[in-house]
């Protein structure tokens, strides 16, 4: 086929039962309580084009490199390339960006690291980032433990419940970011909305979930010796505001990165013409505004991946915000 170019992605909404049936300001009000918003995984469709249907697994299966970027192939591992290559199966996506909706506060919880995870038979850990979208006043996040605990004193805590008093409460402040380091200890508190960006892994080892029941009614498991297994007591990450890499008719910010992934923020307010990365894919998920990319119109919520090998695009909009994820 010809050159691959932008690819387009609706959000998978969920259901969580700390969700909200208002997950403003990105979506319009729901019958269910929607948690959070996928906008790239494996399983997502294409929306529209040429591809349209096919899923993100699909196509790095037939076009690796070519939508990937050199590095990917699908019979090496280049003994170069970053963790980001080396631990992910050619035939995945290596990152996930979704939108986390807290109407209630999430449960207390903690992700393991590359090596706990692939000790226990897993491809990879989880260490993620936040963007704040949104937060009511009061909106909160727990970051890490404000004093360490020795494992003992860990589980105690958290069969307990003391385990929320135990973390460490920053204020949500909209605009500001955080990466989650696996082994963190940490919450989303109630009325705050994020952009996570993470790596292509959904192990999440709960600690704590106040003895609420699931959407099944059923109490939701706890996995505390596992969770204690993977913290890391003097993690304490810091949210901080984005810094400016580029200016011009797209502003971009640095959010964060770590071996896995980097994720940044563009801004613009005017027409542009988009120069994608020849090395590597790009994820853009849009948090704000509307407008059109490469002919095709988006709002907030919906994403795009940037194929290596895409040409460049015209991009347009008004106050538009887009968190963009790829690999180092």
């Amino acid at each position: 086929m010809n050159r691959l170019e932008p690819l387009k992605f609706r959000p998978e909404l969920r259901e969580k039962i700390w969700g909200t049936k208002d997950p403003a300001p990105i979506f319009e009000r729901q019958e269910r309580r929607i948690g959070e918003a996928w906008c790239v995984h494996n399983g997502s469709t294409v929306a529209s084009g040429p591809l349209e249907g096919r899923t993100v697994r699909s196509l790095v299966q037939e076009f690796g490199a070519r939508l990937m970027g050199p590095s990917w192939s699908a019979a090496v591992k280049p003994p170069h390339a970053s963790l980001a290559y080396q631990d992910i199966p050619r035939s995945e996506f290596p990152v996930l960006a979704k939108l986390l909706f807290a109407e209630d506060q999430l449960s207390v919880q903690t992700h393991p690291d590359n090596d706990m995870a692939q000790a226990a038979g897993n491809e990879r850990g989880k260490t993620e980032l936040w963007y704040v979208v949104a937060s009511r006043p009061g909106g909160r996040l727990g970051l890490g433990l404000r004093e360490p605990l020795d494992g003992e004193q860990l589980a105690r805590a958290a069969e307990s419940g003391a385990i929320t008093d135990q973390l460490r409460w920053v204020p949500a402040v909209p605009g500001e970011c955080v990466l989650v380091p696996a082994g963190t200890v940490h919450c989303a508190g109630s009325g705050v909305v994020l952009c996570e960006v993470q790596q292509n892994s959904d192990i999440t080892y709960r600690l704590h979930d106040y003895g609420r029941p699931g959407l099944d009614g059923k109490p939701r498991e706890l996995q505390i010796k596992n969770a204690v297994a993977a913290t890391k007591a003097h993690a304490r990450p810091v949210p901080a505001l984005p810094q400016e890499i580029a200016s011009g008719p797209c502003l971009v910010e640095h959010l964060g990165r770590c071996s896995s992934f980097v994720a940044e923020l563009l801004s613009w307010e005017h027409p542009f013409v988009y120069s994608p990365d020849p090395r590597r894919c790009q994820l853009l998920a849009c948090v704000r505004g509307a407008g059109t990319l490469n002919g095709m119109p988006f709002s907030a919520g919906d994403a795009f991946l940037i194929p290596a090998e895409s040409s460049r695009f015209h991009v347009d909009g008004g106050e538009v915000q887009a968190v963009r994820a790829y690999l180092p």
